[in-house]
């Protein structure tokens, strides 16, 4: 018997675990979508998307180079939308870029705040007619200059990065214990209303038992009546005085109110 320990097919296979990830990636989102033009080069963008992943963050970097006429893919925007962040690499060929403005108005719609990196004050020095200057003009953005657009991204621009997750991350917990506040409100509210049928229903089944009672009560009187009326019944009289002792239904009332 081979003394060779057990380890799962995803474990030994990486290709398995990275499938595996990006599975479940896309189901639950992630947290920084990192937009950029395939134009101004990837090496930034590459190294921004591996040195966040280090630091323990979901993150989805779009390597599909979009030609002229092409649509946005409808899984793009499904991954924009789902992103806590869109991070914008803001180099010269992303002024121009349509795909790089559907990304961040695809990132608006779903209630997101895009953040540039804004290289070398190339959005603040953009034209203002540019779609995405105009977009992105009142938006959060971080400032770097570098010798090499395309060189690596600073640490102070992680950092910053970092800050903007826990902050969205802090502002979810109150609207979750919000939300939690509300539903434990919701399910008293219910608990409540239901008690309160049941005992209206016991406060009727009561009443109405109460309302038989007094029913019968009232036949038996109508009997006693007539019993002291009979000849037999003044033979009796003495009885029949006793038996008128007895309570009346008038003495009795149901309604509580």
């Amino acid at each position: 018997m081979s003394s060779e320990p057990i380890t799962p097919k995803i474990m030994r296979n990486p290709g398995l675990a990275i499938g595996a990830r990006s599975l479940l990636d896309l189901f639950f989102g992630y947290d920084f979508f990192i937009s950029y033009a395939h134009a101004d080069g990837s090496h930034y963008a590459l190294e921004l998307s591996e040195r966040l992943h280090s630091m323990g963050y979901r993150v989805f970097l779009d390597r599909h180079e979009y030609t002229a006429g092409e649509e946005l893919h409808q899984a793009t925007r499904r991954r924009v939308g789902m992103s806590r962040k869109l991070v914008v690499v803001v180099r010269p060929a992303v002024l121009e870029s349509g795909w790089v403005v559907k990304e961040i108005e695809a990132s608006l719609s779903a209630g997101k705040t895009p953040i540039a990196i804004d290289i070398n004050a190339t959005l603040a020095q953009a034209d203002p007619a540019l779609s995405l200057q105009r977009i992105l003009a009142d938006r959060i953005y971080i400032e770097e200059r570098k010798e090499n657009p395309d060189g690596s991204p600073d640490e102070t621009t992680l950092q910053a990065l970092a800050r903007s997750f826990q902050a969205t991350r802090l502002e979810s917990l109150r609207l979750r214990a919000a939300m939690a506040g509300i539903g434990v409100f919701a399910l008293l509210f219910v608990a409540a209303t239901g008690l309160y049928v049941v005992a209206e229903q016991r406060a009727t089944q009561i009443e109405t038992t109460c309302n038989t009672i007094i029913a019968q009560l009232d036949r038996g009187w109508m009997l006693i009546d007539s019993f002291r009326t009979t000849q037999f019944g003044k033979l009796i009289a003495a009885v029949a005085e006793d038996l008128a002792k007895l309570p009346r239904p008038s003495d009795f009332k149901c309604d509580q109110g």
